[in-house]
């Protein structure tokens, strides 16, 4: 079964991996923001499969209200990186984030004073949270087209993370807890949505 997981989870990482090269290839070499479109509907699948898988992953009792607020803030804070322009095209991803942090906790509160498991419940949605709104990182680097950012920093980004998350996914398998395919999937997702930022940044960095 672990075997089976992580194989759905190398297949989620090199989908990934393809989009943020096609994405590179349509917009940073051809110094145009029309690579935004094709990244942003990728960015938002995968937080899609995201948002089903990680409350599942960590059984969470009444998963679905989590899955639509990490949908909604990792799809708004996308569209905001989409929309946005240069200087700041990640300014509204701390506002997206912030107000899921706000619905997170309303929802616990909701859900009542006897509510099981509030406490995991909140703590996942919150890391959960930094996932699906970091991603919009991935969007929001390719606004840097038009400065004659390096193309090559989308993939190379994607890779290095999807490889290194396979790799430690595989070391780890026997100590993985077991779990279906979509909540493997979020888990290996985590940390290449999480790392859009953390590419953004970096090429930022580069072109000072």
């Amino acid at each position: 079964m672990r075997s089976k997981t992580i194989a759905a989870a190398a297949v989620i990482a090199a989908a990934a991996v393809i989009a943020g090269a096609l994405a590179a290839r349509d917009g940073l070499d051809a110094g145009s923001g029309m690579g935004l479109y094709p990244m942003a509907a990728a960015v938002a699948a995968l937080i899609a499969v995201f948002a089903y898988g990680w409350p599942r992953l960590l059984k969470i009792p009444d998963p679905w209200h989590i899955t639509w607020l990490l949908l909604l803030a990792g799809w708004g804070a996308t569209l905001a990186a989409t929309l946005s322009a240069l200087p700041s095209p990640m300014q509204w991803m701390p506002i997206c984030l912030g107000l899921g942090v706000v619905a997170v906790f309303a929802s616990q509160l909701v859900r009542g004073t006897g509510a099981t498991r509030r406490l995991e419940s909140t703590l996942g949605a919150l890391l959960g949270l930094l996932a699906t709104t970091f991603a919009s990182g991935w969007v929001a680097v390719l606004n840097f087209a038009q400065l004659g950012a390096n193309a090559l920093v989308v993939p190379i980004g994607a890779a290095a993370v999807a490889l290194a998350t396979l790799a430690v996914m595989a070391i780890l398998s026997k100590r993985l807890p077991g779990s279906t395919r979509m909540g493997s999937a979020a888990m290996a997702l985590a940390p290449l949505l999480a790392s859009g930022t953390l590419v953004y940044f970096t090429q930022r960095l580069l072109l000072q």
